[in-house]
């Protein structure tokens, strides 16, 4: 019978890794998501856009690249690499985004949980690697370590709207 020791052991750690992005994202509701704050010429993402790119890169990587199965959420590619907030035409708001954080993570995970370490192997869906490693793993990997990159960056937006965020 084949395992699934590795793909449960991912699993859990996308899990805390979330739960940090969560204690940030439940403390949004007095925070204007849309402000967009500008240093040095160069503007920075807004928190908006931080979550729903977080939604897209979940989606992406993880539905589509290891499950090969679609969350059709509508906006979700207005959240890509390289857009611009100032672009983004449906702009959902903070319940949604939330919401649609907490259903494709929920997804995301129940592919995970149900992947066997021998699959972790196999190309990814998307033919996407790093470094030449096109595994399904290096995707998971690279979800994993890409979260917490834009959590930051989350949490900085907070404190220049003046949230308290330890």
């Amino acid at each position: 019978m084949a395992q699934n020791t590795e793909a449960r052991a991912l699993a859990d750690v996308y899990k805390s890794v979330r739960s940090l992005t969560k204690f940030f994202v439940n403390q949004l509701q007095d925070i204007d998501i849309e402000k967009q704050f500008e240093l040095d010429g160069i503007k920075l993402n807004t928190i908006s856009w931080l979550i729903g790119h977080l939604c897209w890169t979940e989606n992406a990587l993880i539905l589509k690249g290891v499950g090969n199965i679609e969350s059709g959420v509508p906006w979700l590619e207005e959240y890509g690499i390289g857009t611009n907030p100032s672009d983004i035409k449906m702009k959902p708001g903070l319940s949604e985004l939330i919401s649609t954080l907490d259903n494709i993570h929920e997804k995301a995970l129940g592919v995970l949980e149900n992947l066997k370490d021998e699959e972790l192997s196999e190309d990814n869906y998307l033919g996407f690697g790093f470094g030449g490693d096109k595994s399904k793993r290096m995707l998971i990997f690279h979800a994993i370590r890409h979260e917490p990159m834009h959590t930051g960056q989350l949490s900085w937006s907070m404190k220049l709207n003046g949230a308290k965020t330890i």
